[in-house]
């Protein structure tokens, strides 16, 4: 067999292509980094606290009303966006309420999140997932959806799944991998929207349809709260969390 000579020593083909593959890893190896350990940390969780309360509007600002301009024969010619969801006593419903870099506490719950395409909006409206577990992406109609999920980046909007589909009872499932508030559109029908906060740690929730909302089982320590709501915007309070006892956390929120 034919070799090339090198500085005074011959290299058959075969010998030079075991070398180069075995370079090629190497420099595979230097250039993908290692990915880092999750910074969440699951420890026993004995004698914590919570942080439970009531997110009000100081009004109750009317709710749009949705223009649908495709598929009118199944999803009709308007929707109520559902925006403002407000109780007789200001309670807000669909505002999402998230303890921010904890660092460590209970397990993540094993729940899957549904993101489901029902009479053409999504449902739920506002939903939180869990970093590790899955998003369950379904078509309950009998027309063509495509849901795209995007990680909400200030004026940016970074895809996080781009999903088609176009049968009647379709479940697509796919990890939640990354953490942050994501926004659901379908590409299909321009009106439909939706929201769902991927939280890295199990301290995160929605308000039901009186505003309230709990957090349990938090070590002792101090927090910031992020509270979230499509039209009334974002905000954040510290709070302190005792051991054994229920920390009150109440906001009012004003349309921007």
């Amino acid at each position: 067999m034919s070799g090339i000579t090198m500085s005074g020593f011959t290299m058959s083909g075969i010998t030079m292509k075991r070398v180069f593959l075995a370079a090629m890893v190497a420099v595979m190896l230097v250039a993908v980094p290692v990915l880092a350990a999750d910074k969440y940390d699951v420890v026993d969780v004995k004698g914590g606290g919570s942080i439970k309360g009531k997110i009000k509007a100081t009004s109750t600002p009317a709710d749009p009303m949705l223009t649908i301009n495709k598929d009118t024969e199944f999803c009709g010619k308007d929707q109520k966006a559902g925006m403002y969801v407000v109780a007789a006593d200001g309670g807000v419903k669909n505002v999402i309420v998230a303890v921010m870099d904890v660092a460590k506490g209970k397990a993540i719950p094993k729940t899957d999140t549904i993101v489901d395409n029902k009479k053409c909006e999504f449902a739920p409206l506002v939903s939180v997932a869990y970093k590790g577990q899955n998003y369950k992406i379904r078509n309950s109609d009998p027309i063509f959806h495509n849901t795209s999920l995007g990680l909400m980046l200030g004026d940016k909007r970074r895809t996080v799944y781009n999903l088609a589909l176009p049968n009647k009872d379709q479940e697509i499932t796919k990890a939640v991998k990354v953490a942050g508030m994501q926004d659901l559109k379908c590409d299909a029908h321009a009106w439909m929207r939706g929201f769902v906060y991927a939280s890295d740690s199990p301290y995160a929730t929605v308000t039901d349809d009186k505003g309230n909302f709990e957090i349990k089982d938090l070590l002792p320590g101090k927090y910031k709260v992020m509270i979230w709501h499509e039209g009334f915007g974002q905000t954040e309070q510290s709070v302190e969390v005792k051991a054994g006892a229920a920390t009150d956390m109440d906001a009012t929120l004003s349309k921007k």
